[in-house]
């Protein structure tokens, strides 16, 4: 089970270090793709929702709503394809809620640490309160040039897979008693 998670925590970090590096050193190509996609994916579902509608023969209310819907994502699309920048503002926050929750992840790892005699069980509580404080920076205070908010995220993103890296070595120096014990049962007697 550990080496599962562990692997998963390796990949994970390994992406997390890679999409940092990106959105560290090309903002802009960052901005303009995510943008683009997310763009793209709501008109995709607006126009095959109205492509659906036009197909089903018997028109209901659900039939209706469906298609009031699709028009109202196709035009959300549209309008993130013409409107990059207003909406590519909306990352930070996006950002600073994902770091809150892996904060708090990070900081019951850091009390299980602890629970499990762990001596330095402290340094995953300060990776957790730093890892809080930038996602209350990126929540509460969105910075005036998007670029820059980017380059911070790619850089805290970084962060963020090097504290996983610390995770994966913290817990592979624990020894778990009683957790991994498997009893093996005669069946003989």
């Amino acid at each position: 089970m550990f080496k599962k998670l562990r692997n998963t925590l390796i990949a994970t970090s390994v992406l997390y270090l890679l999409f940092g590096l990106v959105m560290l050193f090309l903002p802009s190509v960052v901005i303009k793709s995510v943008c683009y996609l997310v763009g793209i994916m709501f008109l995709f579902v607006g126009v095959s929702g109205a492509v659906m509608y036009m197909k089903t023969e018997l028109k209901t209310a659900f039939t209706s709503f469906t298609l009031i819907m699709s028009i109202i994502f196709g035009a959300f699309g549209v309008y993130v394809l013409l409107n990059s920048e207003t909406f590519a503002s909306f990352l930070p926050l996006v950002v600073g809620i994902f770091l809150l929750a892996d904060s708090v992840s990070k900081l019951s790892m850091a009390f299980d640490l602890k629970k499990f005699g762990y001596q330095k069980w402290w340094q995953m509580l300060i990776v957790a309160f730093i890892l809080l404080g930038c996602g209350l920076i990126l929540v509460f205070n969105p910075f005036e040039v998007l670029e820059v908010s980017v380059q911070i995220i790619g850089a805290i993103l970084i962060v963020d897979a090097i504290s996983n890296i610390f995770t994966i070595y913290s817990y592979s120096k624990v020894d778990y008693p009683g957790v991994f014990d498997v009893k093996i049962i005669d069946e003989k007697k």
